[in-house]
């Protein structure tokens, strides 16, 4: 089963019970004083629904590694998400903090010790979906190989043939670790399905505004997979709506990644204000998310 998500800002909190709408609500405005000038339950009613989704999305993130990894363990019978990762044309990972070689960056994140390798999982998990996309595509399993270099030059050769491009913008240093991983043995991603905007990135709203698509590479239909921690795809499909960076009616399927349970209640509440600072004060967002698939 699948769903598009179209959050509505009209959702009402009658009814509801959850304590985290005054912490996270509390916190919002200890860090965006700029706020206090939106009505409380205008702001109330965006937080509630930004925890709904974030909840969703972390239950989406959990069942989906699951689905894969009975994939890529014996293929299994899930016709369904098989369908929908053969429709993927393009896998767009937005960084997070750390590097591929590096568990932590000099970000906001860094003294978070849920956010360790917090970018190479993102990175590791595209790299996941892309080969099995491939092996959807090309209808060839790659198990069974016992030379280790015959197997990735096999999957490489795949991936260049049948798999989706992979999109990464990150910062400065982020770009350059993964240009470094690609050249290495044992990496089977080839370099000419990876485009790397390498442009000055410093947050997010950069990441969205310099998003494009690879010279030469048409979507045809398909859909883009976009990679990232549940609580930040909240931010950013709010951003992305604002922007539309897209060419219209692109489709996005969402592959959130779960947060560390360690981290769960800090990273949603950081994202919550984040959303909340990027709609209402630095008008970098819209209260309502560009609309998304997701797998259920």
């Amino acid at each position: 089963m699948e769903k598009e998500f179209k959050p509505s800002l009209k959702e009402s909190l009658e009814g509801l019970k959850d304590a985290r709408i005054d912490d996270f609500y509390d916190y919002a405005m200890d860090k965006n004083p700029g706020l206090k000038d939106i009505p409380e339950q205008e702001m109330k009613s965006n937080i509630r629904k930004i925890i709904n989704e974030i909840d969703l999305l972390e239950k989406v993130g959990e069942n989906d590694l699951k689905r894969l990894e009975s994939l890529e363990k014996d293929g299994s019978s899930d016709k369904n998400f098989k369908e929908i990762l053969k429709n993927i044309g393009l896998i767009w990972e937005i960084s997070g903090s750390g590097t591929f070689d590096k568990p932590f960056g000099e970000d906001p994140y860094k003294n978070y010790p849920w956010t360790r390798n917090m970018d190479r999982n993102r990175l590791n998990y595209t790299m996941r979906l892309a080969k099995k996309i491939t092996e959807i595509n090309s209808g060839k399993s790659f198990k069974g190989m016992s030379s280790v270099t015959k197997k990735v030059k096999t999957i490489k050769e795949a991936i260049l043939r049948y798999g989706p491009y992979i999109l990464y913008n990150g910062a400065p240093i982020q770009n350059e670790a993964v240009e470094r991983a690609l050249d290495r043995k044992g990496v089977v991603v080839p370099k000419e399905k990876v485009e790397i905007i390498d442009e000055e990135i410093k947050n997010t709203r950069d990441q969205i505004k310099t998003f494009r698509l690879p010279e030469g590479f048409e979507l045809k239909g398909k859909e883009i997979a976009l990679v990232a921690h549940a609580p930040q795809l909240v931010r950013i499909m709010r951003m992305i709506n604002h922007y539309k960076p897209f060419p219209e009616n692109t489709m996005i399927r969402l592959f959130p990644l779960p947060t560390s349970p360690d981290g769960k209640q800090t990273y949603a509440k950081m994202e919550v204000s984040g959303s909340l600072y990027y709609t209402y004060i630095s008008h970098d967002a819209d209260a309502e998310s560009y609309p998304y698939k997701i797998n259920k």
